[in-house]
């Protein structure tokens, strides 16, 4: 078993560069102007880069409102976690602006993966995408039945997941899987249906990823993608505890998320660490978690972990 690696400095608020931006995202008069100015460089960036932010945006509140109420169960209770600042929103993830510019966000952010390749969105994402399902590609056996993706946001990374399980059971002669997407936010799941017009996704659930109410063991294959780094360790723990309780032995996992081993972000210039941390209310707990022990502890074996990118990691194991 490796050691784990150490955090990028600026995640580290004990000392250096990472206890300057604490001490500075913790002050509201100051946060607030850090926020603005990362809202606007993403747009810029992204608007620049072929991605019609402010557009896309207008389209998907639109045809998404009509679908909240659908979209929401009111059990469902909101973890205190779930309510902070995220991505320079003041509401974090529970509010139109944050579910309307999600696509977008997740587009932009697989565009910076390869900043000196010309690339088009779409093309950025399938090479995510495709890194990330040859990862778990040899941990499954046998057809697949029930698929579930934890923490689906608006669905890009379940639409992916879908029509790789879709094409990959018709190389072997098999049926598709079921496939859900699971989320606490009820306006990132009305967008999610907005944007799956074919329905290749059999359900749309409002949950929490830690408390799923599917039964236990019938999952064959979960998906966590860019979710653990939005969480508290405690929540974490917790949602892997849940993972394990609702696969089928010989069942799989596979999480994807930021690489503490990555040298672009263990080498981030300050102003770019201070934005991104200062959107990121969790991410120091995320570099000082050791993941694959996590697992471990969890229950989970044969646990493959691989740089799928320049900045992100796979982690594919075994119930």
């Amino acid at each position: 078993m490796t050691a784990p690696t150490a955090a990028p400095g600026w995640a580290d608020s004990s000392q250096g560069l990472g206890r300057w931006i604490e001490r500075l995202i913790r002050i509201g008069i100051l946060r607030r102007p850090l926020f603005f100015q990362a809202r606007q460089l993403i747009i810029r960036t992204a608007e620049r880069n072929g991605i019609p932010w402010r557009q896309r945006r207008a389209e998907l509140q639109a045809a998404a409102a009509p679908l909240l109420a659908q979209s929401t169960t009111a059990e469902v209770e909101t973890p205190e976690y779930y309510v902070a600042r995220f991505h320079a929103y003041e509401q974090g993830n529970l509010c139109w602006q944050a579910a309307a510019e999600a696509e977008q966000a997740t587009d932009a952010m697989a565009l910076r993966i390869w900043p000196d390749e010309d690339l088009s969105p779409d093309q950025a994402q399938k090479r995510l995408r495709d890194a990330i399902h040859a990862a778990v590609e040899p941990l499954l056996t046998g057809p697949l039945h029930q698929v579930l993706d934890l923490g689906c946001s608006v669905g890009v990374s379940t639409q992916a997941l879908a029509e790789w399980l879709r094409q990959r059971a018709e190389r072997q002669g098999e049926a598709s899987p079921s496939v859900m997407g699971l989320d606490l936010s009820p306006e990132m799941l009305a967008v999610a249906r907005v944007r799956d017009r074919n329905g290749a996704v059999a359900e749309w659930r409002h949950g929490a990823a830690e408390h799923t109410g599917l039964p236990k063991g019938s999952v064959d294959l979960i998906s966590v993608q860019f979710v653990c780094h939005e969480l508290p360790q405690a929540a974490t723990r917790d949602v892997l505890a849940e993972a394990f309780r609702v696969l089928r032995p010989g069942g799989a996992l596979v999480m994807v998320d930021q690489d503490p081993a990555s040298s672009v972000l263990q080498r981030l210039p300050a102003p770019v660490a201070t934005l991104l941390k200062s959107t990121e209310p969790y991410i120091e707990q995320y570099f000082a978690l050791d993941m694959e022990a996590a697992l471990r502890d969890a229950g989970f074996h044969a646990l493959q972990v691989s740089a799928c990118d320049p900045r992100h990691r796979v982690i594919a194991c075994l119930r």
